[in-house]
């Protein structure tokens, strides 16, 4: 990588923000191989826990919380999902905030791409790398490969517990649909859905589905949201 040893630079000299920007342009670079490309990986990984998902404010000043702020208008103000800003503040009321405490803000709205080829569905925002989760990918998700999808709608409801699920191959279709009830709706009819385990149901997964752990798209509810977008890829 020509930018390696700017980047490198950068994280010598505590320049994190930066090191994440100049570092995720190479994310999937087709002329990377497996060795670097992992190592690759890691290192972003690494910087956007750091950058985006801790409480250093590396990307923007920090909100000084005014009377009569919540955390569901200013996540609106800057189009992330409010669970997310709570999550990282560590706030457990998200209507009453402290008037004058200091609070991280990030700009979003968060996208993914869905690398067919790869089985991996990666984040990223305001062109940063923001995380890697492997996914399981329906027939039908496979034929828009170039489409953009946006996320339509949240869904919250609680998922069955694992423990629950009957064996075979035909109740183990029926385990993910049942856990849709908390899931991602996309355009086009699509579904970010979940399995315990996604690589047991790997050749019975819905067509219309794009399948992660239970423990992933915990995650992944509280970072896409209205304004996301969904590339699909090869």
């Amino acid at each position: 990588m020509c930018s390696s040893d700017l980047a490198h630079d950068m994280l010598a000299a505590g320049r994190y923000a930066e090191a994440l920007a100049a570092l995720s342009v190479w994310h999937d670079d087709p002329s990377l191989s497996i060795e670097e490309s992992q190592r690759l990986e890691d290192l972003l990984g690494q910087l956007a826990g750091t950058v985006i998902y801790s409480q250093q404010d590396l990307l923007l000043p920090p909100h000084v919380v005014a009377q009569g702020d919540s955390l569901q208008a200013l996540a609106s103000q800057y189009t992330v999902p409010w669970q997310l800003l709570a999550k990282i503040n560590g706030v457990d009321d998200p209507a009453r905030l402290v008037p004058g405490e200091h609070l991280k803000m990030l700009r979003g709205p968060f996208d993914a791409v869905v690398s067919v080829s790869r089985r991996r569905l990666s984040l990223q925002v305001a062109g940063n790398y923001a995380g890697t989760f492997p996914v399981v990918i329906g027939r039908h998700v496979q034929d828009r490969i170039g489409s953009s999808l946006a996320v339509v709608d949240i869904r919250r409801g609680e998922s069955p517990a694992p423990s629950s699920a009957p064996s075979g191959p035909t109740a183990q279709v029926a385990f993910v649909r049942s856990a849709a009830a908390k899931s991602i709706v996309l355009g086009d009819g699509l579904t970010i859905e979940a399995a315990e385990d996604p690589a047991v149901v790997a050749d019975s997964a819905p067509q219309t589905s794009l399948v992660v752990s239970a423990r992933d798209l915990e995650e992944l509810i509280d970072i896409l949201g209205p304004g996301s977008q969904v590339l699909i890829r090869q």
